[in-house]
C-alpha cells in the first residue's frame, strides 16, 4: 500500500495517526499553494486548516487508489478563489497602469526573488491564481480552466497579461 492509500485507510478507520500523517505529508504544500493565492500568512493558515477539515469530512468519498495531492490542490484552489471573490480587493483589468501592459523584458534581470514575490502579490488575484497554477503547479491551460471554472481563452489571456505585468514591474527594479 502506498502512502496516500495508507493515510486514507487510517483516517477512514478513525485512527489519529491517519490525520497526523495526512498533515505531515501535505501541510507545507497546501500552505504554500494557499499563500501563493492569498498572499497573507493568516489567511493561508486558515485555508490550510479548512482544507484538512474538509479532507477528513470527505475521507469516505476519496478513492484510495488515487493520489491525494490533486484533490487537496483542487480544494485549496477552490477555497482560495472563494476567499478572493469575497474580498473583491483587486484592480479591474481596465484600471491597471498602461506601462504594466506594454513593457518589454530586459536582457539581464537585476531583480531578486523578493522583488518577484512582491510583483506577484501586486497582481490581481485571478491573474496570480493562474500564474501560480501554471508555473508553480505546472498545470495545463485546460486543468487551470477546470479548477478556476474559467474558459481556457480567459486563462490564456490572464496568463499573458500577468506575464506582461510582471515583466513591467520587474523592469522597474532594474532602472
Amino acid at each position: 500500500m502506498d502512502r496516500d492509500s495508507t493515510i486514507i485507510e487510517l483516517c477512514r478507520q478513525g485512527h489519529a495517526a491517519g490525520f497526523t500523517r495526512l498533515v505531515a505529508a501535505y501541510q507545507e504544500r497546501v500552505y504554500r499553494t494557499a499563500y501563493a493565492f492569498v498572499q497573507n500568512r493568516e489567511d493561508a493558515q486558515d485555508l490550510t486548516q479548512e482544507v484538512f477539515l474538509r479532507t477528513v469530512r470527505a475521507i469516505d468519498s476519496l478513492d484510495a487508489s488515487r493520489p491525494l495531492w490533486p484533490w487537496l490542490r483542487r480544494v485549496t484552489t477552490n477555497l482560495a478563489l472563494t476567499l478572493l471573490k469575497q474580498r473583491r480587493g483587486h484592480l479591474p483589468l481596465d484600471h491597471l497602469p498602461e506601462a504594466a501592459l506594454v513593457a518589454e523584458p530586459a536582457s539581464e534581470p537585476a531583480w531578486t526573488l523578493l522583488d518577484l514575490r512582491q510583483a506577484l502579490a501586486d497582481l490581481p488575484p485571478l491573474w496570480r491564481v493562474v500564474v501560480t497554477l501554471r508555473h508553480q503547479e505546472d498545470l495545463s491551460y485546460e486543468e487551470i480552466a477546470r479548477l478556476t471554472e474559467l474558459p481556457v481563452g480567459t486563462v490564456k489571456t490572464y496568463l499573458f497579461r500577468a506575464r506582461r505585468f510582471l515583466r513591467a514591474r520587474l523592469a522597474v527594479q532594474e532602472e
